[in-house]
């Protein structure tokens, strides 16, 4: 059952949105912006040299990095040609850019979402393995540690940066052996790497002009690129070297000191992707396995000096599980701040096309994203961000850098329209403890509001609100009659035929050209996924899915004789318990109905009276997309197996989890089972109804499969399709836990020691039969 936690530390709301938006609208505050990036120069030419003379004349500069790690499926060279970039990629292009830029220490990177061509680190196409399964994070991770040294070369070595196959090369170094319990061993390959991208800088620092001071990072990411960037923190604190006798590392690389300066994150997803689409599965990518708290501020003091992490309000697909910023214990690190917006995960994040379920018809300011993206934009603005402002506002002397001024296109990126804003703060007021009074400071002024719920309380809240909608619109079937639905399009059979002809002819030649001109193949990547727009088709049948559930007339799955999911063996899965999502369902519906009745007058679906509640039908109308619909239809011509709209989102805080799950496999070994050697593929059948008693014969077992409170599923040899058996222990090794991480943190500590175990007898018993083992005679040892 999804665990209500009232006792951890309260999240956040957004303040009042204003009419202006949040970019800067004076002068005065972008140069408040440019002092702030510029303090670290003008203390230390205030200060004096070791000899206490004045350094006033002194050449000097802090190295400014911005690194922008884009959501699944995101990528901005082709979202931004098709008009709908995310908030990331949005961020980047307002970000300081090019070799004006560069020159004056200011350096900007993208990193395309995973799934998506990246072909500066060999994905030169789309693939659906990094939709599913997230493959390609930790090489974006890397990327952007290449890209760290790439930008300290650059001011240090008469500006030559590391060459992109050079970069290349050091990311395939750096990564970790796809195998079981190999990903902990990427630390080492890291740093060997990074050492020797380095060292060669480091006599460059004292003689370098100007004067390098400082670097200081500025990273945002959204979705599975915010775990990247999230991961990419950790990872970058644990190159510092401790000096001998200290206690704490010392936060430099090749002495120059390092800090975060702002970490921008959008709804942190971190989830193997298929394993949760699996019926009752979820999981961690082997390089999010604790990388996703900040790092510890007692050990790095300061190195993060501020953090951000907006959470999508209703997003509750099962395979996008929430990674919150609270720990364990129940609380936030004192610099960040994690705030609940209205939306989906994308309404979030952005990357929505105007139109696209009929939501936001009126153009890009009707996206509910345009907020977020103001707001992100302010905050990361107030803490010194190099980000661009409207030309207009730029101070006289800041003027010919035209670089800090944003371009025309990019200032369109930002429009928002009034009414967007108008149900936004309306929505506010569904929020408990969100003040409804503008605030009294400038509009570029952003300070979200302590609300009296935690997370999950929240999530659970909002989660009532979209149900209450739905019910009006999806059960009672008033969304036909709604603007949103008959403005949905469907892509006719003969057009989608010739797109797909087209995709493929595309993709073709792009690999053409590829082989026939390996030396520009970066030129080169492949064409998008082609994937046909049927919103009709996907939100009736969504409408009639929930129609179903909520009136109790189950969809039929328990006839359904079991997928089999291909588990490749590297990650952590975790099972989910089938008795819990029946409980939650329950209360989910009887809180929807309560607050249904307080949307809608009657039926038919006329909004209430009421005119802040009015005002969120509407938002709910033609701003919050359905995820759900939409997501694996065009693969699967369904939405998630064995999920629903009457499901809790998954939230990990840590090594905590908001649902009891079941340690299924750990670090690539699956749990509770006699693992046959050589085997590297499995499968996964879960059963139910029917398909349990025909596998168990009607007497569950370890034999047919382990009963966990009503889930039972069996694991076969993929070679042979046999089943294998699990071990006698295997009901204690797993029990559910609220504990996931901790339990298995223990499974791999476990795992090490009898793998150590093993590769010790295998050692000895090969030095026995090659007679180099020296042994000592029984009767010696007697």
């Amino acid at each position: 059952m999804f665990e209500i936690d009232a006792m951890g530390e309260k999240l956040y709301g957004p303040p009042v949105f204003p009419v202006e938006g949040r970019l800067p609208g004076t002068p005065q505050a972008v140069l408040e912006n440019y002092y702030k990036q510029g303090k670290q120069e003008s203390d230390y030419c205030q200060g004096r040299d070791e000899n206490g003379n004045r350094r006033v004349a002194e050449c000097c500069q802090t190295i400014h990095i911005s690194l922008f790690f884009d959501g699944t499926n995101n990528n901005n060279d082709a979202d931004t040609e098709a008009g709908h970039p995310s908030n990331v990629a949005k961020l980047f292009h307002a970000s300081f850019r090019g070799k004006s830029a560069m020159g004056m220490g200011y350096f900007s990177y993208y990193m395309p979402g995973v799934g998506t061509a990246f072909p500066e680190i060999g994905e030169y196409e789309y693939s659906k393995e990094g939709l599913k399964y997230a493959t390609g994070g930790e090489d974006r991770i890397n990327w952007a540690l290449v890209q760290v040294a790439s930008a300290l070369s650059y001011v240090l070595n008469q500006k030559q940066d590391i060459d992109r196959s050079v970069a290349k090369l050091k990311v395939e170094q750096m990564a970790t052996w796809k195998l079981p319990l190999m990903h902990k061993f990427g630390s080492g390959n890291r740093r060997a790497v990074m050492r020797d991208l380095l060292e060669p800088l480091r006599p460059l620092v004292p003689r370098a002009q100007p004067k390098p001071l400082a670097v200081k990072l500025f990273v945002y990411g959204f979705s599975r690129g915010a775990a990247e960037a999230r991961t990419f923190v950790n990872w970058l604190a644990e190159l510092f070297e401790t000096p001998q006798g200290a206690d704490k590392p010392e936060q430099t690389l090749i002495g120059l000191p390092m800090s975060v300066e702002f970490l921008g994150l959008l709804d942190t997803v971190a989830s193997v992707g298929i394993a949760r689409v699996a019926p009752f599965f979820a999981g961690h990518m082997g390089w999010a396995d604790g990388s996703q708290l900040l790092p510890d501020a007692s050990r790095y003091p300061g190195f993060v000096k501020v953090c951000r992490h907006f959470v999508a309000a209703h997003e509750q697909r099962a395979c996008f599980p929430l990674d919150s910023l609270r720990n364990e214990a129940g609380q936030y690190p004192a610099v960040a701040r994690e705030v609940l917006y209205p939306g989906v995960h994308s309404d979030v994040g952005g990357g929505y096309p105007m139109g696209e379920q009929g939501k936001a018809r009126g153009g890009i300011g009707e996206l509910l994203s345009q907020i977020p993206l103001h707001d992100l934009y302010a905050e990361a603005f107030a803490a010194g961000a190099p980000l661009q402002a409207p030309e207009e506002m730029l101070p006289m002397g800041l003027r010919c850098d035209r670089w800090r001024g944003m371009a025309r296109e990019t200032k369109e990126e930002f429009d928002i329209n009034p009414l967007v804003i108008e149900r936004f703060n309306a929505w506010r007021t569904t929020v408990p403890g969100l003040s409804t009074e503008p605030s009294s400071g400038p509009a570029w002024r952003y300070e979200a509001q302590r609300v009296g719920l935690t997370t999950e309380q929240a999530l659970a809240d909002q989660l009532y609100w979209i149900t209450g909608w739905r019910i009006g619109r999806y059960a009672n079937g008033s969304y036909r009659t709604q603007p949103f639905y008959l403005e949905a399009k469907d892509t006719d059979p003969a057009t989608v035929e010739k797109k797909q002809a087209d995709y493929d002819k595309t993709l073709g030649d792009a690999r053409t050209q590829r082989l026939n001109e390996p030396e520009t193949a970066v030129l080169h990547p492949g064409p998008r996924i082609y994937e046909a727009q049927m919103d009709r088709t996907q939100l009736s049948q969504a409408a009639e899915e929930f129609r179903y559930d909520y009136s109790g007339e189950k969809r039929e799955q328990t006839s359904w004789q079991g997928e089999v999911f291909d588990v490749v063996l590297r990650d952590s899965i975790y099972l989910l318990n089938d008795d819990d999502e029946r409980r939650d369902e329950d209360e989910i519906k009887s809180h929807g109905e309560k607050r249904s009745q307080q949307l809608f007058r009657d039926e038919r679906g006329t909004p209430t009276g009421d005119p802040a509640l009015a005002l969120l039908v509407a938002l709910f109308d033609d701003q919050v997309h359905d995820s759900r619909a939409w997501f694996m239809h065009d693969q699967m011509k369904t939405r998630e197996i064995w999920a629903g709209y009457f499901f809790h989102r998954m939230i990990y805080f840590g090594d905590d989890s908001s649902r009891r799950l079941t340690p299924m496999m750990v670090a690539g070994k699956l749990v509770g089972v006699a693992m046959i050697a050589g085997a590297t593929v499995y499968g996964i059948r879960l059963l139910r109804g029917n398909a349990l008693k025909a596998a168990a014969g009607g007497v569950a077992g370890v034999a047919a499969g382990v009963l966990l409170t009503g889930v039972t599923y069996q694991v076969l040899d993929k070679a042979t399709g046999l089943v294998v058996p699990f071990l006698p222990d295997a009901a204690e090794l797993l029990k559910p836990t609220e504990r996931i991480g901790a339990v298995a943190a223990q499974q791999k500590r476990t795992m090490a020691l009898a793998d150590y175990a093993e590769r010790m007898r295998r050692t000895t018993e090969y030095l026995r039969q090659t007679g180099s083992l020296v042994e000592r005679a029984p009767a010696v040892l007697s």
